[in-house]
């Protein structure tokens, strides 16, 4: 690529999240050139055309870390390949795998400080407050309206979008999204004489457990992952934001946790209650348990992500049915909220021609075909609206229920404030004070408004530890 005619000045000093997001250390972001030999360059915000890469001198290198593994990793590989054969003599992608989405960040979190940013960041949705607050990427938003060619943002999917927007503006592009469902056991719901249409409501699946309990002997009516996910997934479907104010949509994020509302206090007492009356089965954080409990036919039902559809295959298990996820709010503000992940544009270090040539590679992971067909071998949900009105994705949907299952819910989940979820960098230090106190909670140890006065004092501390060293 083109060197600059001078190097812009160093990047200003910027807080940084320790390894693994659990706490803050003030460091200098001394963000290096990535492959470029394009010289040092600070983060402006402001996004560069089609123009820089049209005037590179040579093939363009984007360099692309992220920590989708499995099958979905497989099928992101194999799109990055597609991307680079159609882009031959233009631009190299280089992909590469960082573990988990938490061993991911934190080699981000090294590489701000150390030099050597990739140039596409695929971080997990949590990491959005952090990755916004480090001021080291330039917005979808601003690169789309630089390429009017590419990306269309109307595309993409409003519940999708919204989790990824601050202050009316998208931040990044969703790649792998998913939803939670709820899953039941036909033949154990039948024996307790359940009516599906019940199951539209929290109140309506709790009771739907009771009758499982107490009717078929031997099975749990419910079980559920105890991880921080699931808490803001109540929360959501109650309609009422996570953190305040605005679960941190507006201005510099989100100020403190709250916990316990009326409607957050119901639906989160509605599910220990099922816990500590040994209605629900306790199968701790791990999803994977929740799911091979259900599989294995303990659990007459299981709220899980949409990712469990390809586990439950894996597991051989016929005879489910997968609804959407169960409201205790109002229909017009209350959802589920997504998970997975989205991918950034780093600006600082890297060229305009870099950043054009990693919008392209972008646009074109988020387009219609190319979700379609990681959709199919992933299990995650298409974010590009393009894809419903594809003959082969109709196809695939009517062999493949809880996929048009999923693709419904995405529909008909309203983007609002309840919906988008917490934006503030210290999510993981949230999580993690919510899930000790919600297993205190569902185990009996600890009565539930009790658990959840903690849980949401010691969050908000965690969220003004941030906000103090970040300088917000």
């Amino acid at each position: 690529m083109p060197s600059m005619s001078s190097p812009l000045p160093r990047p200003r000093r910027l807080p940084v999240l320790a390894a693994l997001l659990t706490a803050v250390t003030a460091s200098t972001l001394t963000a290096c050139g990535s492959g470029s030999g394009s010289g040092e360059q600070a983060a402006t915000g402001t996004a560069p055309g089609a123009s820089a890469l049209a005037a590179a001198k040579g093939p363009v290198t984007v360099t692309l870390w992220h920590g989708v593994g499995g099958p979905a990793g497989v099928a992101l590989q194999q799109e990055i390949d597609a991307f680079n054969k159609a882009n031959a003599g233009k631009i190299v992608v280089k992909a590469s795998f960082q573990g988990s989405y938490a061993d991911a960040i934190a080699k981000y979190t090294s590489s701000i400080r150390d030099g050597g940013t990739p140039s596409v960041m695929v971080s997990n949705d949590i990491t959005t407050g952090y990755l916004r607050d480090t001021k080291q990427t330039v917005s979808a938003q601003a690169m789309a309206a630089a390429n009017p060619k590419d990306l269309d943002l109307d595309q993409l999917r409003p519940a999708a979008r919204n989790y990824y927007t601050a202050d009316g503006e998208l931040l990044a592009v969703p790649l792998n999204t998913s939803m939670p469902l709820l899953y039941v056991n036909d033949k154990l719901l039948d024996r307790a004489g359940v009516d599906r249409s019940t199951l539209g409501t929290l109140d309506g699946v709790a009771a739907a457990a009771r009758a499982v309990h107490a009717k078929v002997a031997g099975v749990k009516g419910i079980d559920m992952p105890l991880d921080g996910w699931w808490f803001e997934q109540l929360t959501a479907a109650a309609g009422v934001p996570y953190c305040t104010p605005d679960n941190g949509r507006k201005g510099k994020g989100a100020t403190a946790l709250t916990l316990t509302s009326a409607p957050q206090r119901a639906a989160i007492g509605t599910m220990a209650k099922l816990a500590t009356d040994g209605v629900a089965l306790n199968t701790g954080v791990d999803g994977s348990a929740a799911l091979s409990a259900f599989a294995a036919g303990k659990t007459a039902m299981m709220f899980n992500s949409s990712g469990a559809i390809g586990g439950l295959k894996e597991a051989g298990m016929t005879g489910y049915t997968a609804l959407p996820y169960p409201l205790s709010g109002p229909k017009g503000t209350s959802g589920a909220a997504i998970g997975g992940a989205a991918m950034w544009v780093d600006q600082a270090g890297h060229s305009k021609a870099e950043q054009v040539a990693s919008w392209k590679l972008i646009s074109y992971l988020a387009s219609a075909p190319a979700q379609e067909r990681f959709a199919e071998a992933s299990g995650y949900a298409p974010i590009n609206t393009g894809v419903d009105n594809s003959p082969t994705w109709k196809q695939f949907l009517a062999k493949n229920e809880p996929y048009a299952v999923l693709g419904r819910q995405f529909t008909d989940t309203p983007a609002t404030t309840a919906t988008s979820g917490c934006l503030t960098g210290a999510m993981t230090g949230v999580r993690a004070e919510v899930v000790s106190a919600m297993q205190e909670a569902f185990g009996g140890r600890t009565p539930i408004d009790s658990a959840l006065k903690s849980a949401e004092k010691s969050a908000t501390a965690k969220i003004q530890s941030y906000r103090k060293q970040a300088g917000q």
